[in-house]
């Protein structure tokens, strides 16, 4: 009686303004809204240690005591468990799938129809098959079918006719071990530009303020100063480099064969015999040019075309214009500098490694018959 006289007196001091009376306070009844607080589910342990103590014929009063529960939650653990056998939660059913196994298969269909589709395209070309889905949906249906939304790679063109000679070429190499790769000296040209070597971005931290503040800026040229090189590598390690300051013909190709590949060549391998492999400039498969290498009895090897994935010396360019990029060169003659040193700081290990990913490269050009590949 007292309990209820202090309800009725709380209830009455928090209404300070008379209000109309409904049926429910006028016949005298009082409703207390509860509000129950979200507990956190019991762990798998705990469950086991419930189960285990029972087993041992201890009290539920005694168990939920040890474990720090309720009794009533001891009890519904014991009795789940000699129903199911198991203390692991069941799966529940919450809210029904919004699509049926066919609209999956309708939204799969399109995404592969445009693989550069945003999932707006493809909501708006869902719905007109008959679905009623939002782009979260869209989302969550491609990531269950494995789809990720991915910054394309950048590949060369690749014609059935390069496919073909890809493939054949990986044939016919397929055998080698990477002994016989070591044998083979790679070469080619590239150029590198002042501020090269960050394609991934450059983030800072900054308030929405100060985005554009010197500090917080990629700044970029729309001509940037560059020089063209060549190099050579092996399993060995990198052989010489030169920076070409003219257009490359085939006369002056054979000068810097004459002046960088022969000392890089006796520098590696001795009087042991080797395979050279270039690129399929026509500067490089000139007459004179095959004269040249056939006087001095070094073998050429035949490249198949638009494919750098193939040569071990791309992975290398990249590296060194990471490099170079970190000695932030800001003129040519410190790129030049910058180069040149970040050339002889690439250790014969990094080189080993290109070449020992050879059987792997070709591997993944049969799989793909002659297709692109991650390399």
């Amino acid at each position: 009686m007292d309990t209820c006289l202090r309800l009725d007196l709380l209830v009455s001091l928090q209404l300070k303004t008379p209000a109309v009376m409904t049926p429910w306070r006028a016949a005298g009844r009082i409703r207390v809204a509860r509000t129950m607080a979200p507990t956190r589910e019991m762990s798998l342990e705990t469950k086991e240690r419930i189960v285990k103590l029972l087993g041992e014929g201890n009290s539920s009063r005694m168990v939920a005591k040890d474990v720090g529960c309720s009794q009533s939650a001891v009890s519904k653990i014991w009795t789940k468990y000699k129903q199911h056998g198991m203390v692991v939660k069941a799966k529940r059913t919450g809210r029904p799938r919004k699509t049926s196994k066919h609209q999956d298969k309708q939204l799969k269909a399109i995404c592969l129809e445009n693989r550069k589709s945003t999932t707006k395209q493809m909501k708006h070309k869902w719905e007109e098959a008959g679905a009623n889905v939002c782009d979260r949906t869209v989302r969550n249906r491609l990531k269950e079918m494995g789809f990720q939304y991915r910054k394309a790679k950048r590949k060369p063109s690749l014609t059935p006719k390069h496919k073909r000679t890809r493939l054949q070429w990986a044939k016919e190499r397929q055998s080698w071990t990477v002994d016989d790769w070591m044998k083979v000296i790679f070469s080619d040209e590239s150029r590198i530009c002042i501020g090269q070597g960050d394609d991934a971005g450059t983030f800072v931290w900054c308030r929405s303020s100060e985005i554009c503040e010197e500090a917080c800026l990629k700044k970029t040229t729309k001509f940037p100063q560059s020089l063209m090189i060549l190099g050579c590598m092996s399993g060995k390690g990198t052989g010489e480099m030169t920076v070409v300051n003219s257009s490359i013909n085939a006369q002056v190709y054979i000068d810097i064969l004459d002046s960088f590949l022969i000392p890089s060549i006796e520098q590696m391998f001795g009087d042991n015999e080797i395979i050279f492999q270039d690129g399929n400039a026509s500067c490089h498969r000139a007459k004179t040019v095959k004269a040249f290498l056939g006087e001095r009895h070094i073998q050429s090897m035949s490249w198949p075309a638009n494919s750098p994935d193939l040569n071990p010396i791309e992975n290398l360019w990249w590296k060194l214009k990471t490099m170079v990029h970190k000695k932030a060169p800001t003129c040519k003659a410190d790129l030049a500098t910058a180069i040149k040193e970040s050339w002889h700081q690439i250790d014969a290990e990094y080189c080993l490694s290109l070449i020992k990913s050879m059987p792997q490269r070709l591997k993944a050009v049969i799989k793909a018959k002659g297709g692109a590949t991650k390399y």
